[in-house]
């Protein structure tokens, strides 16, 4: 997805979330690069949309962080959302597809 429609999504006023992790390379357990990605709700599909973050729109998103609320925090990342999208996300979509999410 291009910067100009990330930047539209979190302008909008949709529940969304962001979850940050880190990507380790195969050749070296050091080196590790830092991931976000755009979680949102498809109604139509009763489903969770990822988005992959570019690198080149990561500076705008954490500038926007600010705006959200922290629901996770540990070593290897952490997730925020807005407009509570965790709740909605439970009521919209089926355990068995949060599930697969998550693994």
């Amino acid at each position: 997805m291009k910067r100009v429609a990330i930047k539209k999504i979190l302008n909008s006023q949709e529940p969304i979330a962001i979850v940050r992790y880190f990507e380790w390379a195969i050749f070296s357990k050091n080196h590790t690069n830092v991931r976000y990605s755009l979680l949102r709700l498809n109604s139509a599909c009763k489903d969770i949309d990822e988005i992959d973050i570019p690198y080149d729109a990561v500076s705008f998103v954490v500038s926007k962080l600010n705006r959200f609320e922290q629901v996770f925090r540990w070593d290897d990342g952490g997730v925020w959302e807005r407009m509570a999208f965790r709740e909605k996300a439970k009521r919209l979509v089926p355990g068995r597809k949060i599930d697969q999410l998550t693994r």
